[in-house]
């Protein structure tokens, strides 16, 4: 079903706030959609050329325009044209990456070429040198959220994903869990978030990368655990319909990475303590 086009009017009544004038004369009169793909608890437009995120403060959100500065021309990511914190919220215009999200009908239906181009998206991102980047590290980042949860009364073990907790019998129990077997270091740039729907591509090249809220140093086995499972799930037919084609040993091929199950069990846990 096509979505109903709205105008910026119609997204300030929706969401009971007024957009900044800065952010409202450069869309002013352009139609937009609502995102209704992931799970960001932001509200999202979609413009023809633009995407406007409003949200309350987060770390992830606030995030964002630290990594566009640190990594502008390093590697595709949208262009923030503006950023405006007011009234509690953080209003972040950016320019539209344009092709389609790697979970896309087109690319599940070619699964050769959509593990071809999530490979390429791992090693575009363990190709750029961090050192000396202002880059947030991903997992002192997770962990320290996860001790403002656990602050104020932690998660319920009902609302994450049981295969990945199981064993577990808290949040608390979670956390001393990760920071007892952190892995050893082998820090590279980490997207952190590193799903199908954030990998922009055209046809057989990728556009760029999407939501980098998350975005800092980390692991190898951090995205790798987090797209593995995104392929594995989209093609099981968890966000919609399956498809045939998935292969549980294809991208660690690809990569020529040996299958650590221990790692990728650690790093689908860490993701656990984000809800």
């Amino acid at each position: 079903m096509t979505q109903k086009q709205m105008n910026i009017g119609e997204l300030e009544r929706l969401l009971g706030l007024s957009i900044p004038l800065c952010i409202r004369e450069k869309v002013k009169g352009l139609p937009f959609v609502m995102d209704k793909v992931g799970m960001s608890h932001s509200h999202v437009a979609l413009f023809d050329d633009y995407v406007l995120k409003v949200s309350s403060l987060s770390f992830d959100i606030e995030n964002e325009p630290r990594v566009y500065r640190a990594l502008k021309g390093k590697i595709p990511i949208p262009d923030i044209l503006e950023c405006v914190i007011e009234g509690g919220r953080i209003y972040i215009l950016k320019n539209k990456l344009q092709g389609k999200m790697l979970c896309d009908d087109y690319y599940m239906n070619r699964p050769e070429l959509l593990y071809s181009l999530a490979s390429e998206a791992l090693h575009m991102l363990w190709s750029i040198d961090v050192r000396g980047l202002e880059l947030q590290n991903a997992f002192d980042t997770i962990i320290s959220f996860g001790r403002e949860l656990e602050g104020s009364g932690g998660v319920e073990l009902a609302d994450l994903d049981p295969g990945t907790i199981k064993g577990f019998s808290n949040f608390s129990a979670i956390l001393s869990y990760l920071i007892q077997n952190k892995p050893k270091d082998d820090l590279v740039l980490a997207h952190g978030d590193l799903c199908l729907p954030n990998i922009i591509c055209d046809q057989d090249r990728i556009v760029g990368f999407i939501d980098v809220g998350l975005m800092g140093v980390s692991s190898r086995y951090h995205d790798l655990a987090i797209l593995y499972r995104s392929i594995r799930n989209n093609f099981a037919g968890y966000y919609g319909k399956p498809y045939p084609g998935y292969d549980d040993e294809k991208l660690f091929r690809l990569l020529g990475t040996a299958k650590d199950e221990k790692q990728l069990d650690y790093y689908l846990l860490l993701d656990e303590v984000l809800g």
